[in-house]
């Protein structure tokens, strides 16, 4: 999937999610990949998504959205 077309995707919740699938697909944007998932991940926090339901979608512990999130720092 291009790059363009991930950011394009207006949940927030399913860009975090084709980020962080795309991640372990050996995409060759892995650092974009990770800025862009922390920042969809902060964005449907802000909406006020539930962190429970993020993290479901993401087959992640909720603890690890903290440094998903983190992730974003670099880009802001």
């Amino acid at each position: 999937m291009a790059f363009r077309s991930i950011i394009a995707i207006a949940d927030p919740v399913e860009r975090a999610w084709v980020a962080h699938d795309l991640l372990w697909n050996d995409h060759p944007e892995r650092g974009r990949l990770r800025a862009v998932r922390g920042l969809a991940i902060r964005e449907a926090i802000s909406r006020g998504v539930a962190t429970g339901d993020i993290a479901e979608r993401l087959h992640v512990r909720v603890d690890d959205l903290a440094w998903m999130s983190d992730a974003a720092t670099a880009f802001e």
